[in-house]
């Protein structure tokens, strides 16, 4: 067997002591495993030549993750033969592929996901140096390998991304760093960037709907995009506020919170029928009252 080696560093305030929910890790790299695995399918033609193994490998501080992608030795001659066809241009191997550690402002899928950004695909246009354009339908364009240009559209490399990704949109994980070397990040996806790599990204809801709501306060941020995280009682969910006033309030410092507070609010929930399945995404439209949470107070005996 012929093995290649990277890191995943996850990193931020919830993996500072590196520690990191077991469900969370395990199931984005389980994600990212497929991921590699079906890239490498699709782009060469032939499944199951790929192996991930994990590598525990940890940093106080952050929470890194040694993967070694492992090929049967008539496998990497293949791999390395159809780099240096017509149709690989542009790529050296998978990992430059998927993005992780491409140089010299080649684009992988990761790049070519991240510029999307939730945009649709309006146009294409193939080259003859094994490239393609991409034209998004606000006219921006991009030009990619054309194996990026078909694996950003396969439901089987979108899915995986989507759940690889999904702790950058959890509470505490700011960033997803890869690395050959430990310390040298070739490529990383930060929190701001999640909603990119959503498979839904940019698709229209296949129905939306509108209620008033009461949520108890379970963390907050004072950052515009952030998600809070907020609990009816029976059901926690991950939502962002749109409210502008609201917004405004608490750049002026008109209103202070505090978690376990209460929001009276209306809440807009859209949903997405995915290859996948059904994706559900919370919005606080706007935020009615604002209840403090009720104070302990002291009795005399």
């Amino acid at each position: 067997m012929v093995q290649s080696h990277f890191r995943v560093v996850y990193d931020g305030p919830a993996v500072a002591d590196g520690e990191m929910d077991v469900a969370q890790l395990a199931s984005s790299l389980l994600a990212l495993g497929k991921l590699i695995e079906n890239v490498d399918a699709i782009a060469t033609g032939e499944p199951g030549r790929v192996r991930v193994k994990v590598q525990s490998d940890l940093t106080r501080g952050s929470f890194d993750v040694g993967l070694a992608i492992s090929f049967a030795d008539h496998a990497w001659q293949a791999v390395t033969a159809w780099a240096m066809t017509p149709s690989g241009a542009g790529t050296i191997s998978l990992l430059g592929l998927l993005g992780f550690n491409v140089k010299d402002g080649a684009k992988g899928v990761i790049q070519a996901v991240r510029w999307l950004n939730g945009r649709r695909v309006a146009q294409r246009t193939q080259l003859r140096d094994g490239n393609t354009t991409l034209i998004a339908d606000d006219g921006e364009a991009l030009t990619v390998p054309d194996q990026v240009a078909r694996l950003i559209d396969d439901p089987t490399v979108r899915q995986p991304l989507e759940r690889f990704t999904e702790p950058l949109r959890e509470d505490g994980v700011e960033e997803i760093r890869f690395e050959a070397e430990r310390g040298k990040a070739a490529e990383r996806i930060t929190q701001s960037e999640a909603p990119a790599f959503t498979a839904a990204a940019g698709a229209a809801p296949t129905s939306t709907s509108r209620f008033p709501a009461t949520y108890q306060i379970k963390r907050l941020y004072f950052e515009r995009g952030k998600k809070w995280r907020l609990s009816n009682g029976s059901q926690t969910i991950m939502a962002a506020i749109e409210d502008e006033a609201f917004w405004r309030a608490v750049e002026v410092s008109e209103v202070s919170f505090s978690s376990s507070d209460y929001l009276v609010c209306m809440v807009r929930m859209d949903q997405w029928l995915t290859p996948a399945g059904l994706k559900t995404e919370f919005t606080i439209e706007h935020v009615d009252k604002h209840i403090p949470a009720p104070r302990q107070t002291g009795f005399d005996v």
